[in-house]
Order: structure tokens, then sequence, then C-alpha cells
């Protein structure tokens, strides 16, 4: 497999249990259908899982910038250039096998936007979050599992951005509860 943006071979790299592709000339990196979202929801303790960026399920979210045409390394078709989510980081991929492109340090940019993602969000957000991830698992009890997963993630962060958000009330909920057996 050869590389979209500058021809050389791609080798084969693993990061944990997720293998992707990488350019030893020019650094980019080719995600095969899926391999991107496995890797974000593993990185950071898997404190990104819960933050559903489908480039092909939210039509909302699929925002085509400048083009860059490039090839697919995997069946040579077209690629189209979006942006990754509400992001400014352009990534191209293949509507055809689904991967997709990252070029030099934009798998950095992506972690770094979906950190900043979770530390602005706000107690609101996360609740919002939270009602989104029970009312998927509700109507996909085929994903129920990762949902319940999500959830878990999400109650653990909007714990700590409790914490942050609120520290008079974060502290005395945690001194009343001193008194209380098993709590």
């Amino acid at each position: 497999m050869d590389c979209p943006r500058c021809g050389a071979q791609l080798r084969r790299r693993r990061l944990g249990s997720v293998a992707f592709r990488r350019c030893s000339s020019c650094a980019g990196a080719w995600y095969g259908a899926d391999k991107l979202r496995l890797l974000k929801s593993r990185t950071a303790r898997g404190d990104y899982r819960w933050i559903d960026i489908d480039l092909w399920r939210d039509r909302r979210k699929f925002r085509a910038g400048r083009q860059e045409r490039l090839e697919c390394p995997k069946d040579g078709q077209a690629m189209v250039t979006v942006r990754y989510g509400e992001s400014r980081i352009r990534v191209d991929i293949c509507e055809r096998c689904r991967g997709i492109w990252l070029d030099a340090k934009e798998y950095a940019k992506v972690l770094s936007y979906l950190e900043h993602k979770v530390d602005s969000e706000t107690v609101a957000g996360y609740l919002s979050d939270l009602r989104k991830e029970f009312v998927d698992a509700l109507a996909h009890p085929s994903r129920a599992a990762s949902d319940l997963a999500d959830m878990a993630k999400v109650f653990h962060l909007l714990e700590l951005r409790f914490i942050v958000q609120h520290r008079n009330i974060a502290t005395a909920l945690r001194s009343g509860s001193r008194g209380i057996p098993g709590v």
C-alpha cells in the first residue's frame, strides 16, 4: 500500500491492539474502517470514547473543505476532504472503504481537539450527553453495552466537572456523606 501524499510505502504499525499504516517519508497515517474511532476510544483512559464523531453517520458534522484530491491507498478511489467533527482539522476519507488519511501531526491535533472538548464541557453538557447515551442504549439494544460504557465514562467526567464547577457544593456533599455508613 502506497502513501497517497508522497507515494512512499506505508508500513504496518500498532498502537495497543489497533493496527494502522504509517508513511516513513511524510509521517502521514492510514486508518482502515473504524480504526481511528477505536484508537480514540482507547486513548486517555477512554475519556474520549463517549464523543461520537462518525463522519458517515452524522451528516450534520460532514463538512467538506478544500479538496486535496488524494487517492485512497486501499482502493484508489478519490478521497473527500472533510473537517473532523466541529474542529478545523481536515482529514481525508474514502467513502467506499471508510478509511481515513491523516497527514503528519494530525492525529496529535485530533487528540488535542478531543481533550479540549472534554475540558470545556459543562455540567449541563455532560447531563445532556448522559441523556443521549441513555436514549441510544434503549433505541439500539445491540449497542447497549458500548452505550453503557460510554455512560459510565460520562458519569466519571461529570463528577470531575461538578467538583471543578461547584467546589463548595461538592465539598459539602463529601463532608455530609462522612457520617453515612457505606458512603
